[in-house]
């Protein structure tokens, strides 16, 4: 082979080097946000360790990719490309979908909320296009030659074959020292598996502990009284306790102008409902908040405490109810038996009726399907505690409701681009279809004279598509946590002092109200609650409202992520109250029940 040849083809390895480091470099640049960002605000902040670690974690990094990209080995090359193209996608469609770094924390909530794969799979359907983009991409630009033919190239690449391992480790290392944070900006080449590995040990270190028994004092089934008087209730005492946990509903999403386009069935039923709202939720994410609720957490509570409490089963239980549970949401989940919302089968043991509503349900009559049950059961001649989750508003919102009912248009999946307008009209048509209209028929059709219904939803709902609907671990946007809060009772005597409640306590109730004031109902010892449990929707509230984000049984640290929300502030936004695209037919609604 002559000199000249043996030139070219040296210079052609050389550009092929370049090339391939430059498409590295590029592809860095464009999977990773908030590099300049992150320094900028250490820099401000005079954070000099935590730049230097941060330079250093990046360094570290980018050195690891070239190791892993010129392996001369093309299997272990392939096995590196495989994994930094899968790592990348994950963080960078994560990032275009919700606006954040991916936390150890929003893997814990997605790994949760696994059962919603493919409804967030069709909510988010654009990302997951760039998601197969990015690995395709990454794994071509790391797979692909040229790689070191020289022997003690070669041999320094064999020795550099597991440097990848160095800055996962590191990232690992910043998680857990800064009790999950700590990884925000770091390269997504390597952040979301030292998520992963940091996810998966502090799972496996903290088995579920045990239930405590109930201890509270059992007076007997509850009989409404007057607090001025004494007198009591003619009335049956509180036999029928129905708990509706809506989805994705959001406090001011319910209008109770008399007339309203919105929800004009339960402006209608304004007089027979107390209404405790604006209210916050415990959580922000539907998981969290659902666990709150059946485990009787307290706000005080919130950690390792939450596992260990008595569920709202055993309490039901120790009173002599039947406890019935609904999941209006079980089709979704495509593992037969799986149990979700951190339910176990220790506490479905205490369900006395389970109902799961499968797939041959079409989505938008899950919750009139739910509803025939709750009817059903309120109509045995026994004491029930009735915990129905909803369909609700799910996203993606167009699902929930048929066509008959899109009366807010163009809605997401009639618009060009994904805007906070569509995204609003098509979640009122979803309220309007699954919360004004299945409330008001079970309002107007359960008998409530020995009844309350405590309704509220999981969660609030965010409309700005460069964001999370809900779930945010970091700097969530208060609406996440808006939620509404009613009570409905056909005693007199007993809707009074909700009345009176409601007054005293306006914008300091939460989910927080809920657990006591069904133990309260129940028939426990009213002294022992509140002192166990805090101030139930029977008495006056002082409390600060706030929901959590993310962790609630402490994997990290003792103290959750509080987010106060100021309940005398309106959250509505400029689109949210949009025009119908036909006038709204009362009679329209009420055929379809």
């Amino acid at each position: 082979m002559s000199a000249g040849h043996d030139s070219r083809f040296e210079t052609s390895r050389m550009t092929g080097y370049a090339l391939k480091i430059a498409a590295i470099a590029l592809f860095a640049l464009w999977t990773n946000t908030g590099f300049l960002s992150r320094i900028e605000l250490l820099l401000a902040q005079a954070r000099w360790v935590t730049l230097v670690g941060f330079l250093g974690v990046w360094s570290l990094s980018l050195i690891a990719l070239l190791a892993a990209a010129f392996q001369s080995n093309r299997w272990l090359r392939f096995l590196w490309a495989a994994v930094i193209a899968f790592t990348t996608a994950v963080g960078f469609a994560y990032h275009r979908a919700s606006g954040s770094d991916f936390g150890v924390l929003d893997a814990l909530t997605l790994w949760n909320a696994k059962h919603e794969a493919s409804r967030a799979a069709s909510f988010y359907a654009g990302d997951l296009y760039w998601f197969a983009a990015v690995l395709a991409v990454g794994f071509v630009i790391f797979a692909m030659p040229p790689a070191p033919r020289a022997v003690t190239a070669r041999r320094w690449m064999t020795r550099a074959a597991w440097l990848p391992v160095l800055p996962i480790a590191a990232t690992v290392a910043i998680i857990f020292v800064k009790e999950g944070g700590g990884s925000e900006a770091l390269p997504t080449q390597f952040e979301p598996l030292s998520v992963g590995v940091v996810l998966g040990s502090k799972l496996a270190a903290n088995p579920l502990p045990k239930r405590h028994p109930v201890s509270l004092a059992w007076n007997g089934l509850f009989t409404p009284q007057s607090e001025t008087s004494g007198a009591v209730a003619s009335a049956t005492p509180i036999r029928r306790i129905i708990m509706v946990i809506d989805e994705s509903v959001r406090g001011g999403y319910i209008d109770w102008t008399p007339g309203n386009p919105y929800t004009p069935e339960l402006a209608s039923l304004k007089d027979k409902i107390v209404n405790f709202g604006p209210a916050v939720s415990g959580g922000n994410c539907s998981h969290y908040s659902n666990a709150i609720l059946r485990f009787a957490a307290k706000e005080n509570g919130i950690g390792r405490q939450i596992l260990s409490n008595p569920t709202i089963w055993q309490y039901a239980k120790k009173a002599g109810f039947r406890t019935v549970y609904i999941d209006g949401q079980a089709g979704f989940i495509h593992n037969p038996g799986k149990l979700q919302n951190f339910m176990t089968a220790a506490e479905a043991r205490d369900i006395d009726g389970f109902y799961a509503l499968d797939e041959a349900t079409p989505i938008p009559r899950l919750d009139d399907k739910l509803l025939d049950i709750v009817l059903k059961e309120v109509k045995a001649d026994r004491p029930v505690l009735i915990y129905a989750n909803k369909n609700g508003a799910h996203f993606p919102y167009d699902e929930d409701y048929p066509e008959s009912a899109r009366l807010f248009r163009p809605t997401m999946s009639e618009s060009p681009t994904d805007t906070s307008a569509s995204r609003i009209r098509s979640y009122r048509n979803a309220v309007r279809w699954s919360v004004d209209r299945i409330m008001a028929r079970l309002i107007e059709h359960a008998d409530l004279r020995d009844t309350v219904i405590i309704y509220t939803s999981d969660h609030g709902q965010a409309f700005n598509p460069k964001h999370f609907t809900h779930c945010t671990t970091e700097n969530p946007d208060p609406r996440e946590g808006l939620v509404p809060l009613f009570v409905v009772t056909g005693s007199a005597v007993l809707r009074a002092r909700f009345e009176a409640a409601a007054n005293a306590s306006r914008g300091h109730d939460s989910h927080f109200s809920i657990a006591p004031t069904v133990l309260d109902l129940l028939g426990y010892d009213r002294a022992a609650v509140a002192a166990s449990y805090g101030a139930s929707l029977l008495d006056e509230s002082t409390r600060v409202t706030a929901f959590t984000s993310g962790d609630i049984f402490g994997l990290f640290a003792e103290k959750p992520r509080l987010h106060p929300v100021d309940l005398s502030k309106s959250y509505l936004e400029p689109d949210a109250n949009p025009a119908p695209a036909a006038p709204p037919a009362r009679t329209a609604q009420a055929a379809s029940r």
